[in-house]
């Protein structure tokens, strides 16, 4: 899998969803919710963010990426708008690390940004770095 160094804009959206993420995550609902906080940019350079929602039957909860991506489609983004998206873990005492950090997206949510737009940016760790790479390279090969 081919990837790209981040830019300016890609740190500044990290850190725009690493603030969205401590301010949000919330230790006593659920046992910790909103773990996750995701992010998407536009073509524009809007950003649209979004927290993961846990709920006690567990398909009825989301992660952030969905949430993030619906945001920016209410606003009247075209999935075609929607360029970069990246997704940041709060530490939980189970991980191992006290740091928040930049997670891949789940296989649900690889097939959804693919569905939006298969050349979107994806933010996602390889090899202890953060790098780019296309949403649609994060997916086994489509037949249909």
């Amino acid at each position: 899998m081919e990837t790209e160094p981040l830019s300016a804009k890609d740190e500044a959206l990290i850190d725009r969803i690493t603030e969205t993420n401590e301010r949000t995550f919330d230790p006593d609902f659920f046992d910790g919710a909103h773990i996750v906080a995701a992010g998407v940019r536009t073509t524009d350079g809007s950003i649209y963010e979004g927290v993961s929602l846990p709920a006690s039957i567990g398909r009825a909860s989301m992660c952030g990426e969905p949430v993030a991506v619906g945001a920016a489609i209410a606003d009247g983004y075209s999935h075609h708008e929607i360029e970069t998206s990246a997704a940041v873990a709060y530490p939980m005492p189970a991980h191992d690390t006290d740091d928040a950090r930049v997670i891949p997206p789940c296989g649900s949510c690889r097939e959804l940004l693919a569905d939006y737009n298969e050349e979107l940016r994806v933010i996602v760790p390889v090899d202890g770095e953060n790098r780019v790479v296309p949403a649609i390279d994060l997916l086994p090969t489509r037949t249909w």
